[in-house]
């Protein structure tokens, strides 16, 4: 196919109609075209009788871990043995329309040394802290609507008891700083197996969602413009028309 044949084939995938389930759901959850956090979606959603069986399935994926974990109106929680008695640790005051799940395989490959600037005492000194990175993937898991997105991206845990919070996307660059996918930026931490086993990891994650009729979203579907939308004041995203994940998964303060 010609360079343009093939621009046009991109041209018209990103120009397919919004799936039917997609845009029904949206018009469902937002009558009133405003996208803006309602806490009665929140707490008569749909998730919270599968989360349980969620929560269950993810943690005893073979050769994995569920690392981490962030509700929608509560702070994260820490999984990091099985002797863990769920403290949250603070995060922010943010609420979310979905709740987030971190998957990682157990392979030492996925895991590094890692640290971050302590809270400055003495702006004299420099005191880093210690910590682990994990590279797995990120499943959100939308409370308004049976909708996922699974991605890749890292967690890090730090020996002060502090974490970093894995959010739907990673922003990482390259040494010139241009931007990276999440999957250029993964293949050049852990090489060519260890995406294998990443995406085998996805793959388990979708079943399980699958099983429960979460569907999950593809990156084209997730991109897929809702232009008679408008975002509340209190949302928290970038400019432009929303989008359908935007619609679907986003903060607000």
């Amino acid at each position: 196919m010609s360079n343009y044949g093939l621009f046009m084939a991109a041209k018209q995938r990103s120009e397919a109609p919004i799936a039917k389930p997609i845009l029904d759901a949206i018009n469902r959850v937002w009558p009133n075209r405003m996208v803006e956090m309602g806490y009665d979606l929140l707490e008569e959603s749909y998730f919270h009788e599968l989360y349980p069986k969620l929560h269950r399935k993810f943690s005893r994926i073979q050769g994995a871990s569920l690392r981490y974990e962030r509700e929608a109106e509560e702070q994260g929680h820490d999984f990091r043995d099985d002797d863990s008695d769920g403290s949250c640790l603070p995060m922010d005051d943010q609420t979310y329309s979905y709740h987030l799940f971190f998957l990682c395989p157990d392979d030492e490959r996925f895991r590094y040394e890692t640290d971050e600037e302590a809270d400055e005492v003495d702006p004299d000194v420099e005191e880093l802290i210690s910590g682990e990175g994990f590279i797995g993937c990120v499943v959100g898991v939308s409370l308004l609507a049976p909708f996922a997105v699974i991605a890749l991206n890292n967690f890090h845990e730090y020996q002060d008891g502090s974490h970093s919070c894995p959010e739907l996307e990673v922003c990482a660059l390259d040494k010139n700083g241009e931007r990276l996918t999440a999957e250029e930026f993964f293949r050049s931490q852990v090489g060519e197996e260890g995406m294998r086993l990443l995406y085998q990891l996805c793959d388990q994650a979708a079943q399980v969602l699958e099983s429960h009729a979460i569907t999950i979203l593809s990156q084209q579907e997730q991109r897929q413009t809702l232009p008679w939308l408008r975002a509340g004041q209190q949302v928290l995203r970038g400019g432009g028309p929303l989008t359908v994940k935007e619609a679907l998964f986003f903060a607000e303060l």
